[in-house]
């Protein structure tokens, strides 16, 4: 998945998750807290959507330094990346022959 694919991806989270028009979301240095009011209800249903939509869990220390719709985009990217290293490091290796 590419970066704006996972910007896709977010936008509409995000707006999931906060309950925003998808417009509100758009701009990546759209500040969580400030701009939309983001507040700790709202963090934990957007670790519960990421989580569902990622399969993957998301550690609550991770989003210590989520403040923009970019930070969700840039943890978004890491997650996406460690979960694909982990499923490489554990397909079956075929040996030429």
């Amino acid at each position: 998945m590419n970066r704006a694919e996972i910007e896709e991806r977010v936008i509409n989270l995000l707006a999931e998750a906060v309950v925003v028009p998808r417009e509100d979301v758009e701009d990546l240095r759209t500040d969580l807290r400030e701009d939309l009011g983001v507040d700790s209800m709202d963090y934990v249903e957007l670790i519960t959507v990421l989580e569902r939509d990622l399969g993957q869990q998301v550690e609550r220390e991770e989003l210590a330094y989520v403040r923009t719709v970019g930070d969700v985009v840039d943890l978004v990217q890491r997650l996406v990346s460690r979960r694909d290293a982990a499923a490489g490091a554990n397909a079956p290796t075929t040996a030429a022959g």
